[in-house]
Order: structure tokens, then sequence, then C-alpha cells
């Protein structure tokens, strides 16, 4: 599990209302030989762009996870992805267009 920070591009259809998101990444242990590579793969397919890495991959366990519905994901897909958003309007310094 790891964090991605990621904004919109401008094609994407949530350029007019999200301003950024956190990107929560589960990948399931050997799935990728680069993982954040993978994710940051993944984010552009949804016409989102990788800015900045929020926390590094670590291997956790189902109770250490945030959430445990994506985490079952992730043990059944190989991999989940959680974009966590604000508004394009937000006014603090996390909206980057």
């Amino acid at each position: 599990m790891f964090t991605l920070e990621a904004r919109p591009l401008p094609d994407s259809p949530d350029f007019t209302e999200a301003g950024g998101a956190f990107v929560t990444c589960y990948q399931k242990p050997g799935f990728a030989d680069d993982p954040m590579r993978r994710a940051s793969e993944f984010i552009r397919e949804q016409g989102w762009e990788v800015i900045a890495v929020e926390d590094e991959p670590e291997q956790i366990g189902r109770e250490d996870a945030p959430d445990t519905e994506p985490f079952d994901v992730a043990q059944l897909d190989n991999e989940a992805y959680v974009f966590h958003q604000w508004p394009v309007d937000d006014a603090d310094d996390q909206t980057r267009h």
C-alpha cells in the first residue's frame, strides 16, 4: 500500500470538478516489478497524472489497511485504487490547476 498525489489532466472528465486527489494504492505483493510505476500507469489511464509521492510502498496486513474493501479487491484482482478528491475551487494549497 502507498499513496500518491495526482491531478486531473485537461482532457479528463474530472478536470472541471476536481482540483486534485490523494490516491491510495493497494497492490498484491509481487504483482508489479515496480509498484509505483504500475500505479502511475493506471492513474494516467484514468485521466490523471501523478505529481508527488505521499507515502512510499509498504507491505501491510488487512488489519492495518485504512479501508479493508480495496485491500480485499487487491487480493483478488492484484490491485485497487481509491481516489480521495478535493474540489477545484478549494482554497488551500492542494489545488493544482
